[in-house]
């Protein structure tokens, strides 16, 4: 039992990794896309990441590390996938960071907060208490709009601390602009992306024009 425990918050299945991203949440940021998501939601544009045998191990460790070593960042943002299927070991990656910098948290789930906060497991709980910025609810392509960090109406920007709650308040008071798209080389020259597509049907879309260039996505990475 002791090494089952120990494996839920040393290790995290990740997705992707990339910084410096500037439009998943304030300022400059490290961002973590976790491997593993049980909502599927239609026309999710990382669809690759719903397996949660796929992506890879990472230790937790490395991946303080690794954010702690990306220069002039505010924070982390951890996306996915599904954040809250290993909120255990964000928990534990979160300690470590902050145990050396001051960094902010901002958290994507498509689960809502009340019920999270009613039904969460202790670790989905201890995540909670950790994030400043949750971002709540799975994405209906129905409801898609042009927002601030998210992709559809229903979903909601909820500052769990004073860290952000400011700026969160300017933007329901009239600034709740989308933030744009940012894109990223890989090192074998494919595209990859970050943020949250300004329509439906982006990624499909953004595939095709690349294509028709000669340039191609990175794949499984596109996000």
């Amino acid at each position: 039992m002791k090494s089952a425990q120990n494996s839920t918050t040393s290790v995290l299945r990740i997705f992707r990794r990339e910084a410096s991203v500037e439009v998943l949440g304030p300022g400059r940021r490290a961002v973590i896309w976790v491997q593993g998501c049980p909502f599927a939601c239609k026309n999710c544009i990382v669809p690759e990441s719903w397996d949660s045998e796929g992506g890879e191990p990472v230790a937790v460790e490395d991946l303080a590390a690794w954010a702690l070593a990306q220069p002039d960042i505010e924070g982390v943002t951890f996306s996915g996938g599904e954040p809250m299927a290993q909120a255990e070991a964000l928990a534990t990656l979160v300690d470590r960071i902050r145990a050396q910098a001051d960094f902010g948290v901002v958290c994507y789930t498509g689960y809502v907060y009340e019920h999270l906060l009613k039904h969460g497991t202790p670790g989905q709980k201890a995540l909670l208490a950790r994030t400043d910025l949750l971002i709540d609810g799975v994405y209906i392509e129905r409801e898609h709009a042009a927002l601030r960090w998210r992709g559809s109406a229903n979903q909601r920007l909820l500052a769990l601390t004073e860290r952000y709650r400011a700026e969160i308040e300017k933007i329901a008071h009239g600034a709740d602009q989308p933030a744009g798209m940012q894109f990223f080389m890989a090192p074998d020259g494919r595209i990859a992306y970050a943020g949250v597509p300004p329509k439906p049907g982006f990624r499909e879309e953004f595939a095709a024009r690349m294509a028709n260039l000669g340039i191609a996505l990175q794949s499984g990475k596109e996000g």
